[in-house]
């Protein structure tokens, strides 16, 4: 059948626009096809609900439902949502972005090839969390957070993303129309207790099941295994392990553990309340333990250049005092002044440009007569007297000044004299081995470095474990001795159906669909029509009063 299906939607143009291309992958309530939106000339991935639910009216605007909510979510980290419809043929479907990737279950499974550290799983899970905030500011719960529901979007510049899928069992907060029909779903490995016993549930049940994935990113597996009954049960009585008991070598802090294990509490009061709360506290461990990671870093450089500028004032003169010699070897600048001419002091002042803007090239020195050096020669003395009385009145140490006679001829001393500021940083290289103390102490914080290391990924995560179990051969074998369910229920409650068809003259009218669901003891627990008139209420009774196999079975569906 489902063959034969494909080859009827393959090559399909949906709403005049999307052309079924090829099969992509089954789900539970519709299959997913590569799709060509022909106007836009782009790839897109095309979910088409399954014929049979297609016949039913309740599922079918389930389906359109689950679109318009995740077309109502506008979030990086939610998958968008193009179009969606119904065709005159009966096909029912949305067109939604096309993914380049894997999602978490399959990276999780490649990371033997492809390792990730501990500290990459959080960064996973802060996108996950910011993409279930904006789930529940839109006044939603999710139900079925796991794994395999986030994909790992790899984007055209290579960065990964996690994109948040299926919203098929998603459902408004405040009891609205969506939890008419009763439906309990979810997966068990990932549900909250809450969940479980089909008690009410709000965000905090998301928030349950948050953990649960992060569990698993961490270690490899989910925290309860075996039958799905079991895990059920284990999820309302037994505490989670730790993420480190399960992995030790994985380098899981005690910090991390305690975020896994809040988000995993039994009563919802004792969880984060919010999942803004969930990536506070992931963002914080990010920046306490792998800062290059956190979604902010803010870094803090100790403040070297106050202290190198204190530090160097008694050598500054010496090294502002020793290149001036060099440029003001020509006498001349006493003309200039004369003259009117300042650009030989701004020059002087600006970086690098000294030997550019010398006195030599910038003044016509050569044509001075003799009679006028004498003149010249005094003038110069003045100004070095001048330069020495400058540096001193500048506050500089009165210990250099003997070393200042050293060079009486530095007739541009008042034009280095803006230079000694710019210079000061540049002296810093004295005072440097100061500053090498602080480097040999920092090795001993980079000493609990080899625990956060990448692990390897033989060592750090045990196998992966399929996270319900098959029922044991030995478990069988006390089954055969167990008093032996009806032969076959479903046929005792297409009888009493067909009863009550008959009694209210429906034969042949429009089907019902009945939510229930099994307990442990093989009785139904809950058997609700999707419609509320007297056959349907009937037909949940037919439902009611059978008896299933002795085994946990939530969220079943029959249409009657």
């Amino acid at each position: 059948m489902v063959p034969d299906r494909d080859a009827q939607v393959i090559g399909t143009v949906l709403e005049n626009r999307y052309r079924v291309l090829s099969l992509l992958g089954r789900g539970g309530m519709g299959d997913v096809y590569v799709g060509e939106d022909t106007r836009l000339r782009r790839r897109c991935a095309l979910k088409i609900l399954h014929a049979r639910l297609a016949t039913d009216r309740t599922s079918v605007e389930r389906f359109l439902r689950e679109a318009q909510m995740i077309a109502s979510l506008d979030h990086p980290n939610i998958v968008d949502i193009y179009s969606f419809g119904e065709e005159p043929s009966g096909l029912v479907f949305f067109a939604m972005e096309l993914l380049q990737g894997v999602d978490l279950d399959a990276r999780l499974r490649q990371r033997a090839d492809r390792p990730f550290s501990t500290h990459d799983a959080c960064v996973w899970a802060a996108q996950i969390a910011k993409a279930v905030a904006c789930v529940h500011d839109n006044g939603l719960i999710h139900r079925d957070l796991k794994v395999s529901n986030v994909f790992l979007a790899r984007k055209r510049d290579g960065e990964e993303i996690c994109k948040l899928l299926d919203f098929g069992i998603a459902r408004a907060e405040d009891n609205s129309e969506l939890t008419e029909t009763g439906i309990t779903l979810g997966t068990p490995s990932y549900m909250s207790p809450e969940q479980v016993r089909n008690a009410n549930v709000d965000r905090r049940s998301d928030i349950y099941s948050f953990g649960v994935v992060l569990f698993k990113l961490l270690t490899g597996r989910v925290p309860f295994t075996g039958e799905a009954i079991q895990v059920a049960m284990q999820h309302c009585e037994t505490p989670p392990p730790a993420p480190s008991s399960i992995a030790p070598a994985a380098g899981i802090s005690p910090a991390l553990d305690a975020i896994v294990l809040k988000a995993m509490a039994k009563k919802p009061g004792d969880r984060y309340q919010s999942m803004q709360e969930v990536g506070v506290a992931l963002a914080e461990l990010l920046r306490h333990e792998a800062p290059e990671l956190a979604p902010v870093t803010v870094v803090t450089l100790p403040p070297r250049d106050p202290q190198a500028a204190v530090a160097p004032p008694p050598r500054a003169p010496q090294a502002a005092v020793a290149p001036s010699p060099r440029e003001p070897t020509p006498v001349p600048p006493p003309r200039p002044a004369e003259s009117g001419l300042a650009a030989t002091p701004h020059d002087a002042a600006t970086p690098g440009e000294g030997t550019k803007t010398s006195p030599t090239t910038a003044l016509p020195a050569p044509q001075q007569r003799r009679s006028q050096r004498g003149l010249a020669l005094a003038g110069a003395g003045l100004l070095g007297v001048a330069a020495v009385a400058f540096a001193l009145t500048r506050g500089d140490d009165p210990t250099p000044a003997p070393q200042v006679v050293e060079s009486p001829p530095a007739v541009a001393a008042p034009t280095a004299s803006p230079e000694p500021p710019p210079q000061a940083p540049r002296v810093e290289p004295p005072p440097q081995p100061e500053a090498l103390p602080p480097p040999p102490e920092q090795p001993p914080e980079p000493a609990p470095q080899p625990e956060s290391k990448p692990p390897t990924p033989d060592e750090a995560l045990p196998p992966l474990d399929p996270e319900v179990e098959p029922t044991p051969a030995v478990e069988k074998k006390k089954a055969a001795v167990k008093p032996a369910a009806p032969a076959d229920p479903l046929k005792q409650i297409d009888r009493k159906a067909q009863k009550c068809r008959k009694t209210y003259n429906a034969v042949g009218g429009p089907k019902i669909v009945i939510d229930y669901a099994v307990g442990l003891d093989g009785k139904v627990t809950r058997s609700v029509p999707s419609v509320n008139d007297a056959l349907g209420k009937c037909l949940a009774d037919a439902v009611q009063s059978t008896t299933f196999e002795a085994k946990l079975a939530l969220g079943r569906k029959l249409s009657l």
